[in-house]
């Protein structure tokens, strides 16, 4: 069997495992003491979430998969872990704050550390989601108001955000949540994500799937979420000093 046949097969199996895995409840504990207001609140202004579910993730350095582990700070600081699956050894991080963009291979023993800006998203993500696009994916929904942005309702129906030469084009489901999302950059298509899936939690509808995927579908991520939490207290700043033993990495482009 050919190795490109074997990853083929591969990507169906994980695929699949996937998609059952996103038929599952969550299992996060309930907040204690908050109201369906408070709740509310919490969820618009985008507080402390800890995720865990598993992850396909494809981007022009390779490819990996697993369990995942992600979190997102109020400060807007992300860390997404992988581990394999069963065993649970760390093997791949991504780290990244307004300022930062690290990366660790713990397979390869090499890092990325850089400005967090365009370029470098689209050189090692294979597209530019910025940590603001995916928290809005990961909520399932935007904020009341959006200052950055220019809003506008499209005969589509669609809510098209404008900044300068980026577009953002949002539908969203009979609920009124994302159901997908569509970003271009000089009327190039970059990006799309669709949120297939959702299911309740903190009596609230959180997305349950999430694929996001590059205009040239070389690069994507596919998500499942199994549990989601709101940590009552504030999570760690985000650590970007790197380990000595690995090796930094470089581009080919």
């Amino acid at each position: 069997m050919s190795l490109r046949l074997s990853l083929r097969l591969f990507n169906l199996v994980f695929a699949g495992i996937l998609f059952l895995t996103g038929c599952s409840s969550f299992s996060g504990l309930e907040p204690a003491g908050l109201s369906p207001a408070q709740i509310e609140t919490l969820r618009l202004s985008g507080g402390n979430y800890a995720l865990s579910g598993r992850i396909l993730f494809k981007h022009p350095e390779g490819k990996h998969s697993g369990e995942l582990e992600l979190q997102i700070s109020s400060d807007s600081e992300l860390k997404l872990s992988i581990f394999t699956p069963l065993v649970g050894s760390l093997i791949y991080e991504l780290r990244a704050s307004s300022k930062k963009f690290l990366i660790l291979n713990y397979q390869q023993k090499n890092f990325v550390l850089a400005e967090n800006k365009q370029e470098v998203r689209q050189t090692w993500l294979g597209m530019d989601l910025t940590l603001t696009e995916l928290k809005w994916l990961i909520l399932g929904k935007l904020p009341e108001t959006t200052p950055d942005w220019q809003r506008k309702i499209l005969p589509t129906r669609e809510l098209q955000l404008r900044q300068g030469v980026t577009e953002i084009r949002i539908r969203y489901n009979n609920s009124g949540q994302i159901a997908s999302m569509r970003k271009s950059l000089d009327g190039l298509l970059e990006y799309t994500a669709e949120i297939p899936l959702y299911q309740k939690h903190y009596n609230l509808p959180f997305p349950r799937k999430i694929s996001i995927e590059d205009y040239s579908g070389d690069s994507k991520w596919l998500m499942v979420f199994s549990e989601i939490q709101t940590p009552e207290k504030a999570l760690k700043p985000l650590d970007f000093n790197t380990p000595p033993e690995m090796l930094p990495l470089l581009s080919d482009q």
